[in-house]
């Protein structure tokens, strides 16, 4: 007779029950979502007053203040901004200048008070102090606009010489910064860098000779 199958039997171990833990219910998924949710909030808000209490960056990658016309150099030095706006609105409130006289008696008066006060002069602000706009007195000088005779030109082109005179000495006694000086010294005063070579062109058979003397020439070798 075949022997009858004995049945299985799987002996299961108890663990042992942690009083900790005993009758806490695992949370749902639910309550994990909304507690990371609680927790990116937390650290988020946390994130933004570390950044309202840490000081303003200047410099620097994404810094405010790493170009000169920036808002935070202008408050370093606010009585020197309000000087400088001074400076400038009494050459914009300047009335417009009629004929060549008044316009080099203009030009004189305000080298002359420059000279007086220690304002540091400008092109642009000496263009403005005659009652017009720079351009139109860039387009006096240039011809591109007559002015009010043929000498306006010259008087422009004088005082611009001026100007270039008293920036070069600023440069070479470092009070104005050489890439500033470039810059204005290339766009008012007409420097450029470059090289103008002449060439002279040659005649390798000698100087040219006139229709004459070649006919002479070639007699002379007919004759021989």
């Amino acid at each position: 007779m075949p022997k009858r199958k004995q049945p299985e039997i799987n002996i299961v171990q108890e663990q042992p029950v942690n009083e900790q833990t005993a009758g806490v219910r695992s949370p749902s998924v639910n309550e994990r979502t909304d507690s990371m949710k609680q927790i990116a909030e937390l650290v988020t808000k946390r994130r933004e007053i570390k950044a309202q209490n840490a000081p303003a960056k200047t410099t620097g990658r994404g810094g405010r203040g790493n170009f000169p016309n920036s808002p935070e150099r202008y408050n370093k030095n606010p009585d020197v901004v309000k000087q400088m706006l001074k400076e400038a609105l009494t050459a914009y409130r300047m009335p417009k200048v009629k004929d060549d006289d008044e316009l080099r008696q203009r030009i004189n008066d305000y080298f002359t008070m420059c000279a007086e006060t220690g304002q540091v002069p400008v092109v642009e602000e000496m263009a403005l102090s005659t009652g017009y706009a720079p351009i139109t007195v860039w387009d006096w000088e240039s011809g591109r606009s007559k002015g009010f005779s043929s000498d306006t030109s010259s008087i422009i082109k004088k005082a611009k010489a001026f100007m270039s005179v008293f920036d070069a000495k600023m440069a070479v006694s470092g009070e104005l910064n050489f890439l500033a000086y470039c810059f204005r010294a290339k766009n008012y005063y007409g420097m450029a860098d470059k090289q103008e070579v002449v060439l002279t062109p040659s005649n390798p058979l000698g100087e040219a000779e006139t229709t004459p003397q070649l006919a002479d020439k070639y007699l002379e070798v007919i004759d021989e």
